[in-house]
């Protein structure tokens, strides 16, 4: 018997369009370009992290974080980002008894610009 669920966070409950525009600002391309590169990494199976190298070869992300926040420009997510269809499917999971959770692989400093994400549950 299923009594919990748990979803990705990226592109399965928040759309990070907005934040992967944001690092095609950064590295000073256009957003357009950024996405055609993006799912082109995608569709070859690589990682997600190798867009970045195709424009700045010895890309360090951990660095371009640091130097975003330090900028004022660090990753976050906002109640704007969220898919139409998000809070809906979690309250309807909630109330057939369900647990449900989140989970992903952003940065903790993104974790902590969605406090919003505790109300989802």
């Amino acid at each position: 018997m299923i009594t919990a669920v748990f979803f990705d966070v990226g592109e399965t409950i928040v759309d990070e369009s907005r934040e992967y525009g944001t690092w095609a600002d950064w590295l000073g391309v256009p957003r357009h370009t950024f996405s055609a590169v993006f799912g082109a990494v995608i569709a070859r199976g690589l990682d997600h992290r190798e867009t970045f190298q195709v424009f700045r070869p010895g890309f360090e992300l951990a660095v371009e974080r640091e130097r975003r926040a330090a900028a004022g420009q660090p990753e976050s997510f906002t109640e704007e980002d969220l898919y139409p269809d998000a809070r809906p499917c979690l309250a309807a999971l909630r109330e057939s008894g369900l647990r449900v959770g989140l989970a992903g692989n952003q940065t903790a400093r993104a974790e902590t610009s969605v406090p919003w994400t505790y109300q989802l549950m």
